[in-house]
Parts: structure tokens; sequence; C-alpha cells
């Protein structure tokens, strides 16, 4: 009995250690399955993270067109020589030990054959770039242009991107291609790659108008470089324009090189936009402005049709060439085009308002026959400036306004074609400054337009209910004739643009259609030509008035804007497209202001069948007879060219 006890007390001890031991194993087990089971799929898919990089493709950015598929701006493929570190391998493996590692044993004596990682590191990463900064001058050599790689450069990449290709040489001409295919097609790692690149073939046509980018993106998470819209229709519609990068999946190994790669999302590149202006045509106007004041000279003419509100040509000078942007501006040139004089960015068609001067007697004219205090066939007596004999002044209610015209008896029409200033102060003072101010804001004037750009200014014409408030009533013989208050030249064409048609205020339109990219893309939004922003109801009879007026300015022998359009050279392309315009002369004397004088002619034409309004506006110019309306001149020339021709001349370029 007594040995059977010692058995089962030890049987005791014996299940306690093989309870210990189960436990144990249970715990193991548990412990095994969390890591296997549990944690797997978490594990999983960090080593998926380690191994895969998901650089992004740049896409193509939008196309813009005329109204006649005449490329404005397009991409051209800019080839870039690249060197696929992952290639190199064997190269750099050779480098390190048969050199590198060789003269780091002569320089320090004792080093053991396994070198430690904090030294072999370095040695790697200097033999890697002996290897490539070799390959480099090799390609200058065959290229024949000097090239330097740069080692903090290359060392980034080395350090976080050997799955990328490495940039040698960026935007190769077609010379150094065919050198490129000829010398080094068959070095190993070097290929050529292309990338899209914004491009405006016409350079500095329409630059304004048209805007400028500027590089975006980088190295950060492999953003793709692509394009940012900074003004113009690049701005304004640069989500339409912008394309969507594309997505690969690259699997690297443990060094971070290249192993696999896939396209994981297809690029898709950008809208194409259809503008409404005429190319030719465009280019026809910003010639005028260089043929009559020069490059520098600053001004601004608009075409529009006067039927519908198209905006046929809009151009501003100076002007720059926004291909320049693409790469990116130096800070000196970039000062030179920030000129606070020249201002060359600045769209002087909309972003900058001016004194309209005697244009604005348009307005007045509406203004006194509706106030019924004008009686065109009245004869009014413009007495002799003191000072000046040959020219008449307003001296009338202590006034001291002077008068470009002699002194004499004026009707109307007389009044109108010579631009008499006393005329039209001595009858805006009668119809008072609440009746031209409101005739004036009824063809919106001194109002954004809702111009597609969104580059606009409003200028300064009050509101009728503020004559006497921000404005004194006695201002009213100087907004009579254009001074005291300011606007755009594209307000002015809008205005000219319903003298023309009868009354319809339209808004301008720039944009006409947005399509997916590729011939024949489908429209992805459609802007309709002719949205109405108001109805100027106009007496026909007062209307009929104001345009033969308009007429006798270009026809009449003694008006102002007789000699443009009647030159001893007079070609026939207006012959039979009579022109009716207003000149205008503005006088400025704000100290603000680095100019003293704004000269205009505001037009539209042909005079029996109005289709085309035309503003000119140069800023520091002789008059606007002498200055503007030679520019307005050329443009109609241009515009009978074109008809003449159709739609298939247009398409073509007058260059």
């Amino acid at each position: 009995m007594f040995i059977f006890d010692i058995f089962k007390h030890e049987a005791r001890r014996l299940r306690a250690v093989s309870g210990v031991m189960a436990a144990g194993m249970l715990a193991l087990l548990a412990g095994l399955w969390f890591v296997q089971i549990v944690s797997g799929k978490q594990m999983q898919g960090q080593l998926e993270k380690q191994s895969f990089r998901q650089p992004r493709v740049a896409a193509e950015r939008g196309n813009i067109f005329d109204c006649y598929t005449n490329a404005l701006v397009a991409n051209h493929p800019q080839y870039n020589l690249v060197l696929y570190l992952e290639d190199l391998r064997s190269q750099f493996t050779n480098e390190y030990y048969s050199r590198v590692v060789k003269e780091y044993a002569r320089d320090h004596p004792g080093t053991s054959a396994r070198l430690p990682y904090k030294v072999a590191n370095p040695l790697h990463l200097e033999a890697d770039w002996r290897v490539v900064s070799n390959i480099n001058s090799q390609v200058a050599s065959a290229l024949g242009q000097p090239m330097t790689l740069d080692r903090e450069r290359f060392d980034h990449f080395y350090t976080n991107y050997t799955f990328l290709p490495l940039p040698i040489v960026t935007n190769l001409n077609s010379n150094q291609v065919a050198v490129f295919a000829e010398k080094l097609s068959s070095q190993t790692g070097l290929d050529l790659e292309t990338q899209p690149v914004v491009s405006y073939p016409h350079k500095t046509t329409a630059a304004h108008l048209l805007g400028y980018v500027v590089r975006t993106g980088g190295d950060r998470k492999y953003m793709a470089p692509g394009y940012k819209g900074t003004t113009g229709i690049q701005a304004a519609f640069d989500g339409w324009l912008t394309g969507k990068p594309g997505t690969n999946l690259v699997l690297v190994n443990n060094e971070g090189y290249r192993q696999h790669e896939d396209i994981l999302a297809p690029k898709q590149a950008g809208k194409d936009i259809y503008l409404t202006i005429i190319l030719p045509l465009q280019q026809a106007a910003e010639k005028a402005l260089v043929a009559e004041v020069g490059t520098n000279a600053r001004g601004a003419a608009v075409v529009m049709d006067a039927r519908n509100g198209d905006v046929l040509a809009m151009a501003s000078s100076p002007t720059f060439d926004p291909n320049e942007f693409v790469a990116g501006v130096s800070p000196e040139r970039l000062e030179q085009l920030n000129d606070r004089k020249l201002k060359q960015q600045l769209n002087r068609a909309t972003y900058d308002a001016y004194p309209p001067g005697s244009t604005f007697k348009i307005i007045t004219t509406l203004a006194c026959l509706e106030s019924d205090v004008m009686d065109v066939n009245e004869i009014y007596h413009n007495a002799a400036n003191p000072r000046d004999p040959v020219h008449g002044l307003f001296a009338e209610q202590g006034y001291d306004i002077k008068d470009t015209a002699p002194p004499g008896d004026y009707d109307f029409e007389k009044a109108f074609y010579h631009s008499s200033n006393s005329y039209f102060s001595h009858y805006g003072l009668k119809a008072g400054l609440r009746k031209l101010l409101e005739v004036a804001k009824r063809f919106h004037l001194g109002e954004k337009t809702g111009f597609a750009t969104r580059e606009e200014v409003a200028g300064i014409v009050p509101r009728p209910d503020q004559a006497g408030k921000t404005m004194p009533l006695n201002s009213a013989p100087y907004v009579a004739i254009g001074q005291e208050i300011t606007v755009t030249p594209l307000q002015m064409t809008v205005m000219i643009a319903a003298i023309a048609n009868g009354g319809t205020i339209y808004y301008p339109r720039i944009v006409k259609e947005i399509r997916s990219s590729g011939t024949g893309g489908r429209v992805e939004t459609n802007f309709p030509e002719g949205r109405v922003r108001d109805k100027v109801v106009l007496d026909p009879q007062y209307l009929a008035i104001l345009r033969h007026a308009m007429l006798q300015d270009t026809e009449h022998p003694d008006a102002n804007g007789y000699k443009a359009f009647h030159p001893p050279d007079r070609a026939l392309e207006l012959a039979h497209f009579q022109v009716a315009g207003k000149t205008g002369t503005a006088q400025v004397n704000s100290p603000a202001l680095d100019y003293k004088r704004v000269t205009w002619f505001d037009s539209y034409g042909p005079y029996d069948d109005p289709r085309y309004a035309v503003v000119v506006m140069i800023v520091d110019g002789t008059s606007g007879g002498d200055t503007c309306a030679p520019v307005a001149e050329r443009i109609y020339k241009a515009i009978v060219t074109l008809e003449k021709g159709g739609p298939a001349k247009r398409v073509a370029s007058l260059n």
C-alpha cells in the first residue's frame, strides 16, 4: 500500500508538469496561429507595399483651336534621353569590386575583406556614380554638346527612384535624335522617351487671350510632371484642359530596381477647346497694331460679330511668347515681362479701363435726342479760344473746356465728324448728368461683360442714382465728351455692336465648345451663340441719325477718320465696304498714371449690312483719327479678304 501511495503522489507531480507543458504548447500554437492566420494578410500587404511602386504617367493637355480648327495651343512630343539604372547593375558591381573597393583598401591599410554597411553603402553609390558619369560623358561627346550631370541630383534620384529612368538630356532636336539612333542606341540602359509638351505654334498670337501655363508636379509620390493654366483661357478652363495622369505598377527588388512594370490605369488626355476667333483675322489685328504704332505701343483691338456677340479677334500690345513659360522663365526675363510701364502680360482689351474720350459722344447723342434738348439742324456757335484762336472753347457757366475743333457754326452732323467738345458739352449739360449715365448704363458701360477668361475690370461709370452723390452734377460737360469715366475696349465693342444691330446687348462669346480629344471628338459642352444680355430700346429715327453721323466720320473729307479710310493709294478692298465710326482722344491728368492721352476708334461695318464691330484703343497715340483709325482700316481690309476667300481661306494663316 505504501508503494502505491508513492506512485499516486508522483503521478500528481507528473500531471502538473504535463499540464504546464501542454499550456505552453497551446500558447505557442496560438501565437503561431495569430501570426500566420490573423496577421498574415496585413504582413502580406505591407510586403507588397514595400515591393511595388505606382509612378504616374503624364497625360497630354487639351488643345485649343480657332473656329476653323487651326491649332492655337497644341502638344508636341519632346524627346528625352533617359538611363535605366537597373540595366547597369553588372557594370555597377564590376566598378565597385575592380576599382572602388581596391582604392579604399589602398587608402585604408588593414581593412578587412568584408566592409561594414556604413562603409560599403557610400562606396556602392560612388561606383554607380562613376558608371553613370562616364556614360553621360560619352553621350555629351556623341551629341557634340557639353552636359553636366549634377551629383546632388543623382544622389537624390539614386536614393529614392532607381526604379524610374534617369533623365540625361531633355528636348533633343531632330539631329540629336538621329545621332542617338546611329551612335548611342546600342548603349546599355540608354533609351529615348517622349513627353507631351504644351506648345504655342504661332508664338505671340493671341497670347493674352490664350494665357500661359507653368510646370507642376515633380518627384513627390512619383507625381508625373504636368501643367497648370495661369492666365487667359488656359486658367479659366484649366479643369477641362488638364488630362488625367495614368498610373503604372512597378515591381521593385530589395535594392529598389525595377523588375516588372504593368499599366494600372491608362492616362486620359485633356479636353479640346474650340474658340470663336479666326486665326488669320487675329494675326491681322496684331500686325495692324504693330505696323501703325510699333511693338512697344500700349493698346488693344477687338473684333466682334455684331450679329451674335462672337469675339473674332482680340489683340493686346505689347505682347509676349507663352512658350517662354512652358520651360520656365528666368528671374531676369520675368522682370522684363513685369515692366511697370509696358505690362506685357496685361490684356488691355479687358483687364484695364480707360476714359473713352469722344467715342462716348455716341452715348451723348442718344441722351440728348431722347431728352429732346438737341435739334440736329440747330446751329451752335463754337466760340474761339482766346489762348488758341484756331480752336474753339466751351466757356459757358464758368467752364473752361478746350476744343480741338475750329471755331465756327455747327449743326449736329458737322459737330460729330469734327468731334467738337464745345457742341457736346453744351448739349450734354442740357441733358444732365443723370441722363448721360442712364443711357450709358443701358449699354452696360462700366460693368463687366461676363467674358470667359474672368480677367476683366468693370471700369468707372456711376449709376444714374449716384449723380450728385459720388459724382457731382457739374461733371456733365466732362462726361459728355468721355472724361471722368473709364471703360474697357471690350465694353465699347459690345456697345458698338448694339448700335450696329439695333439695340441687342450680347454676352461676348469666346468659347464655342469643348470636345473630347482627337479628331471628331464628341462634344462635351456647348456654348450657344447669341446669348442676349439685354435689349436697348432705341428710337429708329434717333438710331438712323446717329448711324449716318458715324458714316460721315469716315466718308466726309473734313472728318477726323476720313484720311485713314481714303489714303491717296487707296486699295479697292473697302470700295464697297463702308465703315461707320467715331474717333476719340481722352486727356489724362492723373499723377498715378504714366500716360497723358488715350486714343480710340470705335466702328462697325459694312454700313448698309452691319456684321462686324471693330474697336481700337492706343495709349499715348497722336489722336483717334491719326493713330487708331488706320489700325481699324487694316483690320477691315483683312475682313474683306477673308470674306472673299471663304472658310477654306480662313484655315490657312496669313503669315
